[in-house]
């Protein structure tokens, strides 16, 4: 049996997905677009409602902006194009002279923010739970390069570029024994058994603690430890379906 899938290239010129744990003087970015930040960059191109709509118009407390409400089911899967996995980092400064931006003498804001240069991903998506008509418009939407909102990497200075779309059918696998996966995917770093690696490369291990969804209550994140490796794999949290030779995790 085989699982129909949605995949693509998304990428653009810089990326910043604010890590919320540090706000004073320098603001740091995740390494890759998270979970929740895709489900709001898919929520944009379909014209859904965000986290401002949710505030603006007193939906009820315990409940979810619609992006979300309508997106969560989804199941995605990321690798991310760069060496080992990590994306260049560089820390850049600029004023935010608006007179909104703070507080502070002149309302003049000084901000040192940490940017993702010329980050790549594909991406792979399968419809989980989502309503048909919702996976259908959201598909024809992307294959077609149709949006209502233009999507950003994390800031409206950061349009996203969304290329290469297709439809493929992926295979199931079986986890017996080790496996090599060539996507993100959640587990403890004591899954990773690193006497072993493909193509007999030098090892390498990417973790990262990020958002994978939200709680009902305030829309706090709910974080997962997510891993990139070339090193062989014990035990994978999540669905494990192959594109080719690339074994992908679903989360």
């Amino acid at each position: 049996m085989k699982i129909q899938a949605v995949k693509f290239r998304l990428s653009g010129e810089a990326a910043c997905f604010r890590k919320p744990d540090v706000n004073e003087q320098v603001y740091f970015t995740y390494n890759n677009i998270h979970r929740v930040a895709l489900l709001g960059l898919l929520g944009a191109i379909l014209g859904l409602k965000g986290y401002r709509n949710h505030r603006l118009f007193g939906e009820e407390k315990n409940d979810f902006p619609e992006f979300y409400k309508k997106l969560a089911g989804l199941k995605v899967a990321l690798i991310p194009e760069a060496k080992r996995g990590y994306f260049t980092k560089k820390v850049q400064y600029f004023n935010n002279s608006v007179g909104y931006a703070s507080k502070e003498a002149g309302g003049n804001l000084m901000v040192f923010e940490q940017w993702l240069e010329k980050p790549i991903w594909t991406v792979y998506l399968i419809r989980g739970t989502v309503t048909v008509e919702n996976w259908n418009k959201l598909v024809e939407y992307l294959t077609k390069q149709k949006c209502t909102y233009i999507p950003y990497l994390g800031k409206n200075d950061f349009p996203a570029i969304i290329e290469n779309v297709e439809s493929c059918d992926l295979d199931f696998v079986e986890q017996d024994g080790v496996i090599f996966v060539n996507s993100l995917f959640a587990g403890d770093l004591d899954v990773i058994d690193d006497s072993e690696t493909f193509e007999d490369q030098a090892a390498y291990i990417f973790s990262e603690r990020a958002p994978i969804a939200l709680q009902p209550e305030h829309n706090f994140y709910v974080f997962q430890q997510l891993l990139y490796t070339n090193c062989a794999v014990k035990q994978v949290k999540g669905k494990l379906l192959q594109d080719g030779n690339k074994v992908l995790c679903f989360f």
